[in-house]
């Protein structure tokens, strides 16, 4: 027994180097990618350290603002690793809010992401197995790489930006200022978007300024997806759907202690979409302890229907000790009433699609963020309206000529919207970053 356990014991000092090594350090400002990734000679970019990482390695990222190689539009990952954002120059302190480590692409960016990406960062990982993808204290900002109204149309006073352009491929404002022109066309559609086989772990990061959804997932048969102690500011369309990519049920995710403000819908016309968090198929969901506020349709999602029958009786969804505010149509969106039926928190004791719902609240004292909610954007979205005026007029001259020529008679119908996926300011977003304890994105550990 004596020699087993010094046996173990030498073992454990012949590996423990080995793991010692399995660490990457990045530093935009002082790092080159000729280096060989010490702490001594960080590399210059993620993507770099991606690329020659081993399934498995830590990578350490200083503060900065980082996106791909030569500041390509997006960063590819293919393989399971670490990336933790936080740390200072010489990485011997970590403070996700205070060094902070950005992927924030400029609108030069535009236009140069990886053929086949779908994501500022783009994570596929096929080969299936138990290392797991994680992220932990990235700050992702879209915003310099949207395009804004150029007339200035759906700008609330104080607001950062005008409203957003609908169009990828539109010219609108973008930049530092969110007033220099610039082309947005073949831009990924999504902040995060992974498909994977193995476990994937996402906590506290920032996802801002999304063109649309912030997070946009698939998952593995047998695995599961964490996401936890994020904010999710300003999406369009939704903050975060995550599928089953098998016939099974037996893949989850769980979606605790994040923040989600501020889903817009699909278009500025406010038709559809605009959820915080999507129970999506193929796959079993745990949401608690979140806060889910100003959302344009539902801050919960649960319309997604497996097929067969027996599929759907066996997935589980849940809501427990989530906290609601300000949504626009529902706190939960279910099929019924002809489309849609929409439920308020206080009514999800009767939803038999939630196998849990215990402590799921309204919020209604605007104090209890602790003033970390951006107040202009905040009296933007209350104040928050939509028309349409149109004209039609049979005898106008044009119209006259295109009856006598049979063709469709025409009108006009313009449309105004108060805001719309307006500009959020980064800055002010951290501050959300534990503003009600117990509930929501908590302060990362320093």
């Amino acid at each position: 027994m004596k020699k087993l356990i010094i046996t173990v014991i030498l073992a454990a000092f012949v590996v423990l180097p080995l793991l010692a090594q399995n660490v990457l350090y990045v530093n935009k400002a002082t790092g080159k990618n000729r280096n060989d990734g010490s702490r001594e000679m960080p590399l210059k970019n993620i993507q770099k350290a991606v690329d020659i990482a081993e399934p498995g390695t830590l990578i350490r990222v200083a503060e900065g603002n980082y996106f791909g190689n030569l500041d390509n539009g997006n960063i590819k990952i293919t393989k399971p690793v670490t990336i933790e954002g936080g740390w200072n120059s010489d990485f011997s302190e970590r403070d996700v809010l205070k060094y902070c480590t950005m992927i924030q692409p400029t609108p030069e960016s535009n236009a140069t992401a990886t053929l086949g990406t779908l994501g500022t960062m783009h994570i596929e990982i096929m080969q299936k197995g138990d290392i797991p993808m994680e992220l932990d204290g990235l700050i992702f900002d879209r915003g310099n790489t949207n395009a804004y109204n150029l007339k200035g149309e759906g700008k609330p006073e104080g607001v950062l930006s005008p409203m957003m352009v609908e169009a990828v491929g539109a010219a609108g404002c973008g930049g530092d200022d969110a007033m220099s022109i610039k082309d947005v066309k073949n831009h990924d559609s999504y902040t995060l978007y992974f498909k994977v086989s193995c476990p994937i772990n996402i906590r506290n990061c920032a996802f801002l300024n999304s063109r649309q959804q912030a997070i946009e997932g698939g998952i593995g048969e047998g695995k599961k997806a964490t996401i936890t102690n994020n904010i999710i500011v300003n999406s369009r369309m939704a903050g975060v759907e995550i599928n089953g990519n098998s016939a099974t049920l037996n893949a989850e995710v769980e979606f605790a202690y994040n923040t989600v403000l501020f889903a817009w819908t699909r278009t500025r016309t406010f038709e559809d979409m605009g959820y915080g968090y999507r129970y999506m198929n193929k796959i079993d969901g745990y949401v608690h302890h979140n806060i889910l506020g100003c959302c344009c349709f539902a801050a919960l999602d649960r319309c997604r229907i497996d097929s067969p029958s027996d599929r759907e009786k066996k997935k589980v969804t849940t809501a427990e000790h989530n906290r609601f505010f300000l949504n626009k149509q529902a706190d939960l969106m279910i099929p019924g009433g002809g489309k849609f039926q929409r439920i308020w928190a206080d009514e999800f004791e009767d939803v038999e699609q939630l196998a849990e719902v215990d402590d799921n609240l309204t919020i209604t004292d605007p104090n209890a963020l602790n003033n970390a909610i951006d107040v202009n954007y905040l009296k933007g979205w209350i104040n928050l309206s939509y028309g349409e005026t149109s004209t039609f007029d049979r005898n106008s001259g044009a119209n006259q000529f295109r009856q006598a020529l049979g063709m469709n008679q025409q009108g006009t119908m313009n449309s105004k919207a108060s805001m719309w996926a307006n500009r959020y300011p980064w800055r002010k977003a951290l501050e959300l970053f534990g503003a009600m304890p117990g509930y929501g994105a908590q302060k990362p550990a320093k």
